[in-house]
């Protein structure tokens, strides 16, 4: 039977998920991560993206915006600032604020405002990967 470590998924607002899994598999800017039990200790950044946990017999999807992984010898604690399972996200939503960033980012007088919209868009685009999912 495969190794287990203990998951945490906090936001702001709650405790996404807690439980035991044999695998995460998360989004980073340097690309994707994947963890097994006894990994490394490790802090690292993610990038919004589609988070992949769970066991054999029980696989999870989230989407997840901005935040950290710390990788602890006894637990793997993911802080975020949000958290969505596939089925709670408007897919029509989406694509609007989708189609709002892109005009934003087309707009732009400045870099602070082109790069406020470019990360909404990461983070909508990474919602719709979620939403279709």
């Amino acid at each position: 039977m495969p190794k287990t470590f203990r998951l945490e998924i906090v936001t702001p607002e709650k405790v996404f998920f807690e439980g035991d899994v044999e695998s995460l598999i998360v989004e980073t800017p340097e690309g994707q991560l994947g963890l097994l039990a006894d990994h490394a200790p490790l802090v690292i950044g993610l990038r919004p993206g589609l988070m992949r946990f769970g066991t054999a017999t029980d696989k999870k999807t989230a989407v997840n915006t901005d935040g950290f992984i710390e990788v602890q010898r006894d637990k793997t604690i993911v802080l975020c600032q949000t958290m969505e399972w596939p089925e709670e996200i408007e897919l029509n939503r989406v694509k609007h604020r989708i189609e709002e960033e892109e005009r934003k980012l087309r707009e732009a007088r400045s870099v602070v405002e082109y790069k406020m919209s470019k990360a909404c868009l990461a983070r909508a685009f990474a919602r719709l990967r979620g939403a279709k999912h």
